[in-house]
């Protein structure tokens, strides 16, 4: 049955069902070529265009190939330089004393010296020896009206911000740029 625009009338059990629009197939990806395998077989086995290069072909092919060594290397290669520092950490306080008070730097605070600049190479000893050198004056001068002598002070160190944060027991009683 259909009627005269040639559709069968509505509510016919001639009726299809539709079909879900598709939607385009997407253009394919362009992908990076590469060439053929037999091009680059043959570029690689090409003669040399130089004699010389023909020369050092042939002294490569001359050398030795590498030999394994089965026993202990010579003498002149164990040979370790004599008078390196000791870089180990240090495990105990380094003390210096100045104007009555005992200034202690902590194994955590000698390492963090290590972060200052021209202290590669050097032990925590050295390195702390040379801050304590530069800098015990000023820290002892900073405390003598807030703590009284004799004390044991600890020179806490951020070499960051390059502060020293002098502690007595568990309070910070000075701070001082370096």
């Amino acid at each position: 049955m259909t009627d005269e625009t040639g559709l069968p009338p509505e509510g016919t059990a001639e009726e299809e069902p539709e079909a879900p629009e598709r939607l385009p197939e997407p253009a394919p990806v362009p992908q990076a070529t590469e060439p053929p395998r037999e091009a680059i077989a043959a570029s690689v086995s090409a003669a040399p265009e130089d004699e010389s290069e023909a020369e050092l072909d042939d002294a490569d092919d001359a050398l030795p190939a590498a030999e394994a060594m089965t026993d202990a290397p010579p003498e002149s290669s164990r040979a370790v330089p004599r008078g390196r520092p000791d870089l180990a950490d240090r495990r105990e306080p380094l003390y210096r004393e100045c104007r009555g008070y005992r200034l202690r730097l902590d194994p955590p605070d000698l390492a963090r010296l290590r972060e200052l600049p021209g202290s590669r190479g050097r032990t925590d000893t050295e390195i702390g020896e040379a801050f304590f050198d530069g800098q015990a004056d000023r820290l002892a001068a900073s405390i003598v009206d807030d703590v009284p002598s004799p004390n044991e002070v600890r020179v806490v160190v951020d070499p960051y911000s390059r502060q020293a944060f002098l502690a007595l027991e568990n309070q910070i009683r000075g701070i001082l740029s370096f």
